[in-house]
């Protein structure tokens, strides 16, 4: 998969998506969909190119790569210079490559945004202890919203999980058991058609199910608040250059140029600095990725 990023965006855009110079600065994605996150980082790329350029930058390239370790990896190796993903993934792949929390990144209007469990309204899970013996969907094992927080919160609440080859499989009664339905739209379908019993997901999704049947659903319980999106930035990034990066990634939001590339960028509205600091706002998230660690889950 990773011989395949490189091969397809050295091909599409005319250049490779490793090779580290002094005047290349390298944006990093995971994702399996190669195409789809080189077209959509593509105009935050061209931005920065003619931002940055008294700066020394004259190309600005994207490495997508299929998973968390070949993204530590690459930030370790210098390969990777920014990477954009949600707050857990991102802090996973964090401490695996001692990088370090750039910016936080608006999304959809949201700087913040958390995890919530639903279940059909007249079902008789009413609490956590509930769930032993039956089955929730999560998205997929990178995902903050999706798998991270509310696996964390279920096992925070003593309950175990144990991952299931398919939703035929009966859980243990003992423990949650868990699939993965690959799509946050999938949690909801396999919630609605019953063949999950709770499905874990992000505010939207409880939405789509609140639109399409107003009180059929309910919320069991939701997580903390983590920042919707963040911005991680090698360990050995240039300060003088980091400086001037953030300072372009904040001022996008005063120019409709700036706007405009946003919200092509997979409808970012805005870049800004943690509120609270990069300590404060990531001592949970780190928490929580201990504690699924232990778990042996990430």
């Amino acid at each position: 998969m990773r011989l395949f990023a490189l091969v397809f965006f050295s091909l599409s855009i005319a250049v490779t998506a490793f090779s580290a110079k002094a005047e290349t600065l390298v944006l990093g994605s995971v994702n399996d969909d190669v195409r789809k996150h080189i077209e959509r980082f593509t105009p935050l790329a061209l931005y920065l190119e003619d931002a940055l350029a008294d700066h020394g930058i004259s190309d600005v390239r994207i490495s997508v790569l299929p998973d968390s370790e070949a993204m530590s990896q690459a930030l370790r190796d210098g390969e990777v210079d920014l990477y954009f993903d949600s707050p857990l993934v991102a802090g996973h792949v964090a401490r695996l490559a001692d990088a370090q929390p750039f910016l936080r990144r608006w999304k959809g209007g949201v700087g913040t945004y958390h995890s919530v469990i639903i279940v059909p309204t007249e079902s008789t899970i009413e609490t956590f202890e509930d769930l032993r013996g039956r089955i929730i969907g999560f998205q997929e094992p990178d995902s903050t919203s999706g798998f991270m927080l509310p696996a964390a919160m279920i096992r925070q609440n003593g309950i175990e999980l144990t991952e299931l080859t398919g939703v035929d499989q009966q859980a243990p009664d003992t423990t949650a058991g868990f699939v993965f339905t690959d799509d946050d739209r999938n949690t909801v379908l396999w919630l609605v058609r019953g063949q999950i019993d709770a499905g874990a997901t992000d505010p939207q999704g409880f939405a789509w199910l609140e639109e399409a049947q107003p009180g059929r659903y309910r919320i069991l319980e939701r997580s903390i608040d983590v920042p919707r999106q963040v911005v991680i930035g090698r360990n050995d990034l240039d300060p003088d250059l980091s400086q001037r990066i953030a300072t372009v990634l904040r001022g996008m939001v005063e120019t409709p140029e700036g706007r405009d590339t946003m919200a092509r960028f997979h409808d970012t509205t805005r870049f800004d600095d943690f509120p609270d600091g990069v300590e404060a706002t990531f001592d949970p998230i780190y928490q929580l990725l201990d504690q699924l660690d232990a778990m042996g889950l990430i």
